[in-house]
């Protein structure tokens, strides 16, 4: 059988036509699964990105709960170091006010007044007039305090808020013990102030000395008084 040119023609255009058919499903096969497999990675970028979004929520709230509990700890903290300093003023105001009362020892500068009765006796009879008395005590230990002394003692004797002094005959009972003169009366406390009150013109010094009473004042560096003893007094 013989070919005409018109059959060829349409064999090849039917071949052709069938090539692109061919390729044509091909091509769809294969953008089909593309589409497919796309749809697949965006669901996991989806879910991944769900879960980062989920992380990042989580550390800003952990965050914002830290920071919360930072301002917590800084405001406990400032509280405290509050407390703590004030729990030392208080330490520090009790073992002062114990040092005033004669519970705790007491270390500092201040004067010391010597009282001796009077060398001099013109007149035996009268001779008490020229011996040194309570009052002459009371005197001095009136004006230390006065002063601002915040320890005194006589003799080495402390004396507390409630000692008392009284004269026997020629000693000086300091809660109940007895001294002889001379009678040292020593006093801690601001050493220029103790010392311009007690020395003041017409004051007690010149009041004793008046009295025909032996009065010598120093300053001191260092005194110490020790603390009171359990059933002293």
């Amino acid at each position: 059988m013989k070919l005409k040119g018109r059959h060829v023609i349409l064999s090849l255009v039917f071949l052709v036509f069938g090539f692109l058919l061919s390729f044509s499903y091909q091509q769809t096969q294969q953008d089909s699964e593309v589409i497919q497999l796309s749809d697949q990675e965006w669901e996991k970028d989806f879910y991944y990105l769900q879960q980062l979004n989920n992380l990042e929520d989580k550390n800003n709230q952990l965050r914002n709960e830290l920071e919360d509990k930072r301002h917590t700890i800084q405001e406990l903290e400032s509280n405290l170091a509050k407390q703590e300093e004030e729990l030392s003023d208080y330490v520090t105001r009790k073992s002062e006010l114990q040092m005033y009362t004669g519970e705790l020892p007491i270390m500092g500068k201040g004067i010391q007044v010597t009282l001796t009765d009077s060398e001099y006796i013109p007149d035996e009879e009268n001779a008490n007039k020229y011996m040194v008395h309570e009052r002459h005590i009371h005197q001095v230990v009136n004006e230390l305090y006065s002063a601002g002394a915040e320890a005194i003692s006589i003799n080495g004797h402390r004396l507390y808020r409630d000692s008392y002094i009284s004269c026997i005959g020629p000693v000086i009972s300091v809660d109940g013990t007895p001294y002889p003169a001379p009678f040292t009366i020593e006093a801690i406390g601001d050493t220029e102030v103790l010392m311009s009150s007690i020395t003041l013109t017409n004051g007690v010094v010149d009041l004793l000395v008046a009295e025909n009473i032996e009065v010598e004042v120093e300053q001191l560096d260092q005194i110490e008084m020790r603390a009171r003893t359990v059933g002293e007094g």
